[in-house]
C-alpha cells in the first residue's frame, strides 16, 4: 500500500496595487494570481525591481513572486536570494520566511526551513501555513507528536484548513507504524487517522488522496469492505493510478474475491507505476496462480 504525501508546502503570493514606475502589464502580469507563466512572472517582475523605482511594498511584492516563479522551475537557490532581499527590506513580511522555508524544504535544507518557519510563527503566532508547513518537516524527521502538534495549531487557528487534517493524518499513520507505544494501543491512531481523513473529504469531496489514504488506514485496521469502497472513489477520481488499483487489488484478496484481484493487479501493470510496486504485484499475480 501506498500513502500519498501531502501536496504540501503552500506557499504565499502577493499581491499590490499600489502605483509605481513599472507599465500596466509589467505590474498585471507580476502580481497576477494565475493566467500568468513562470516565465512571464519572471520577466515583468525583474522588470520592475530593475527599475529602481517602484515603492517599496510594490518591490517586496515583486521579489516575493519572482520567488514563487523561481520556485515553481524548481530554481530553489535563486528563490532564496529573493527571499533574502525581502528579509532585508522588510524583515517583518512574514511570507517571505514561510516561502523561504518551503525552498529550503525542497532543497533537503530541513533544519532551515525550520527556523524560517520559526521566524514566520513568531512574527505571526496565528500564520496556520506556517504551522502546517512546519509539521511537514518534523514528520520527515520522524518527529511525530511534533508535527501533530503544529497540525493541531493549525487547524485551531483555521478549523476548515484541509492540508493540515491531511498532514495531521499522514502522522497518525506514520505513529502508528513506527511508534512503539502507537503499535502496543492497536488500531487508536489508525482511527484518528480516518476521522481526518473524513473532514478532507468533506471540505473537499475530490481529493483522491484522502479516499487512498483513508483506503489504507481501513486496511491497517482490517476493514477491507469500507477499504474497497475507498479505493473505489480514488480510482473513479484518479482512473490512471496504477497504485490504486495494487492497493485495491489487495484488499480484494482478503476478502475471497481473486478474480477482481487478479483484474486489479493486471490493470496495475498496465499503467504508470514504480518497479518496487511492480514486482509486487507480479508476485501476487504468481501466488494467485495467474498470469500477467
Amino acid at each position: 500500500m501506498r500513502i500519498f504525501m501531502a501536496a504540501a508546502l503552500a506557499a504565499t503570493a502577493a499581491v499590490s496595487s499600489a502605483a509605481g514606475a513599472g507599465s500596466p502589464e509589467e505590474r498585471r502580469q507580476c502580481f497576477a494570481r494565475e493566467g500568468v507563466s513562470a516565465d512571464q512572472k519572471l520577466v515583468a517582475c525583474t522588470a520592475l525591481i530593475e527599475s529602481g523605482q517602484e515603492t517599496v511594498q510594490n518591490l517586496v511584492a515583486a521579489f516575493n513572486n519572482r520567488g514563487l516563479a523561481h520556485h515553481n522551475k524548481q530554481d530553489y537557490d535563486s528563490a532564496i536570494r529573493d527571499y533574502d532581499q525581502i528579509t532585508r527590506i522588510d524583515p517583518t513580511y512574514v511570507a517571505a520566511y514561510n516561502n523561504r522555508g518551503n525552498a529550503f524544504h525542497r532543497k533537503g535544507q530541513l533544519d532551515r526551513a525550520i527556523q524560517d518557519y520559526d521566524q514566520a510563527i513568531r512574527i505571526n503566532p496565528k500564520y496556520a501555513l506556517a504551522f502546517a508547513n512546519r509539521a511537514v518537516i518534523h514528520r520527515i524527521k520522524g518527529k511525530f507528536d511534533d508535527a501533530i502538534a503544529d497540525c493541531d495549531q493549525a487547524i485551531a487557528i483555521n478549523p476548515n484548513y484541509a492540508a493540515a487534517f491531511f498532514n495531521r493524518a499522514l502522522a497518525y499513520q506514520d505513529k502508528a507504524r513506527w511508534d512503539f507505544d502507537a503499535y502496543l494501543n492497536d488500531g487508536e491512531y489508525d482511527n484518528r487517522a480516518i476521522a481526518d481523513y473524513d473532514q478532507v473529504i468533506r471540505l473537499e469531496p475530490n481529493n483522491a488522496a484522502a479516499f487512498n489514504n483513508r483506503a489504507n488506514a481501513h486496511v491497517s485496521r482490517r476493514q477491507y469492505d469500507r477499504a474497497i469502497v475507498d479505493y473505489n472513489e480514488a480510482i473513479r477520481l484518479t482512473p490512471n493510478n496504477g497504485a490504486t488499483f495494487k492497493s485495491r487489488g489487495y484488499a480484494f484478496r482478503f476478502v475471497g474475491q481473486y478474480d477482481r484481484a487478479i483484474a486489479d493487479y493486471r490493470k496495475a501493470l498496465m499503467l504508470n507505476i514504480d518497479e518496487a510496486t511492480k514486482k509486487q504485484v507480479e508476485t501476487a499475480l504468481k501466488q494467485l496462480g495467474a498470469a500477467f
